[in-house]
């Protein structure tokens, strides 16, 4: 009994997150990528990326920019509570 109301429980919070989480979701705007994709220069831009990998650069450049991030965010951090100059 107990525990088939920590389950209805758990669930309950489970769809709240869930129903969160698809508003936030919701609430972002379209890709603008799709133009490109639906343009006739998809085809082009694909034929390019065979040579030059860009969706491979972007990855390791966004790799790079969340960890400059959080490296300015632990200094920030740490200059705070006084663990360096």
């Amino acid at each position: 009994m107990i525990m088939d109301f920590i389950f209805t429980l758990f669930n309950k919070l489970i769809d709240i997150i869930s129903g969160m989480a698809d508003f936030f979701y919701n609430l972002l705007p379209d890709s603008p990528f799709l133009i490109i994709e639906n343009s006739s220069y998809g085809d082009l831009l694909a034929n390019i990326n065979y040579f030059i990998p860009i969706y491979e650069f972007v990855a390791i450049m966004e790799t790079w920019l969340v960890a400059i991030a959080i490296w300015y965010i632990y200094s920030i951090f740490a200059r705070w509570i006084k663990a360096i100059e």
